[in-house]
């Protein structure tokens, strides 16, 4: 291999990655591991990104696709419906038609089967990828291991989830059925509105999510890795062994580029010659300052598409969908949606002390992209996570640094490639 001009030695490169959030800072600690040198780019690190406002769960049992033949069949009410799980702008519609055929073509049946499979695959290989990295960043202490509870308000809504509960059995994902009884002896506190639940023992929560990430982002720099405070605006190749990505603080060269830029990462696929169709999915979070003791793991709500998660001094609203862009205002009727659920599931509680709102990338199969480009062998990318992008960063972290290492994943990354559409 011949050496870059940023001086790595044969066999290691300069890597330089766009996007600091979990992804990119995990990806960046998997390549340390392997002796590579890292430059992590993003316009505001560390501050209140889909990373900030996540619902806090390692989510190893989410393999169930957004769209499936269920869902379709649901997408008139849920359009209708104010207060349904989904929403659109409606003026941003005609710019998501191509996405929403290809959500369409991806929510068959035979295609949800090869979805939640692969999705399966990467979420088997979750806590080998995450376990060194949470060891390097003293992140233990920031974990909560009590599983994850799901409930339902109706026995139609629970016979709605019988084809996921399945599909996730199929895949070696342990589904526990919970009664009315067994809910109210988990989570005392909630109001027994709920018919019926599932708990998924093996996931877990983040109590602080941002805490982590800058724990991790701290071992990235002790292990002298670059992090620059910088917007990236484009690749350019400027050698057969060199990259530049252009910023708004000047060039930074690498031999090797990485797109973890989350919601912001099609225009850089567009610069290189990939045609990605991600698109945006807004969520929201609402906080109660003092209130995490009300709850002992996180608790999702189907008919709202939301979880309620105690973390370490608040407990935390977040979810629902809304597609609208990134330019996309926070909008107020999806905030109270949430609020006014929390407050019917939860009545001791008072009003919210505070509001978020961000942007998932999502794909329309729901799977990521991991892997090289079509155009360039040396620019990889790492984005289109949706709702599990925290979950899945360590596994495409150790994935992207392999195959930068020239090793072989431990997994099949060919239903994850960028052209796969």
């Amino acid at each position: 291999m011949v050496p870059s001009k940023t001086g790595a030695k044969p066999g290691l490169h300069d890597v330089v990655i766009i996007g600091a959030g979990f992804v990119g800072v995990a990806t960046a600690l998997w390549l340390q591991r392997h002796g590579h040198k890292v430059t992590l780019i993003d316009q505001d690190p560390f501050n209140e990104g889909a990373y900030f406002g996540n619902a806090c769960t390692i989510a190893t049992y989410a393999n169930i696709p957004v769209g499936t033949p269920a869902v379709i069949k649901q997408i008139p009410n849920l359009l209708l419906n104010s207060r349904s799980a989904l929403s659109f702008r409606w003026s941003y519609l005609p710019r998501l038609l191509p996405w929403l055929y290809r959500f369409l073509l991806a929510s068959t049946p035979r295609n949800v089967e090869h979805i939640a499979r692969n999705l399966g695959g990467l979420l088997c290989e979750v806590n080998n990828a995450f376990e060194p990295l949470f060891k390097a960043s003293n992140a233990h202490e920031l974990l909560e291991i009590n599983g994850t509870m799901y409930l339902y308000s109706s026995q139609q809504s629970f016979t709605n989830a019988r084809a996921d509960i399945e599909l996730r059995r199929r895949n070696g994902i342990p589904v526990q059925e919970l009664s009315h009884s067994d809910i109210s002896d988990l989570e005392p506190n909630l109001n027994p509105l709920y018919h019926r639940g599932l708990l998924f023992n093996d996931g877990y929560h983040v109590r602080n999510p941002l805490q982590l990430l800058k724990n991790m982002g701290h071992v990235v720099s002790e292990n002298g890795g670059r992090i620059l405070t910088s917007k990236a605006l484009g690749i350019k190749r400027t050698s057969a062994d060199e990259l530049s990505i252009m910023t708004d603080n000047g060039h930074v060269r690498g031999s090797k580029v990485i797109v973890a830029a989350g919601a912001w990462s099609r225009k850089f696929a567009s610069q290189i010659g990939d045609k990605v169709p991600l698109d945006t999915e807004q969520g929201y979070h609402v906080m109660y300052n003092g209130a995490q003791a009300l709850l002992k793991r996180p608790v999702g709500w189907a008919d709202t598409g939301f979880y309620m998660t105690p973390m370490d001094t608040a407990l935390r609203a977040a979810g629902t969908v809304e597609f609208g862009g990134v330019d996309n205002p926070s909008n107020p009727r999806r905030v109270k949606l949430i609020a006014d659920t929390v407050k019917r599931l939860l009545p001791q509680l008072g009003d919210y002390d505070s509001q978020w709102t961000g942007f998932r990338p999502s794909m329309p199969d729901s799977m990521p992209v991991i892997g090289p480009s079509a155009k360039d062998k040396d620019v990889l990318y790492a984005f289109g996570h949706g709702h599990i992008g925290m979950t899945l960063s360590g596994i495409t972290g150790k994935i992207i640094a392999d195959l930068i290492s020239e090793r072989p994943p431990t997994i099949d990354i060919s239903p994850f490639r960028v052209d796969r559409f």
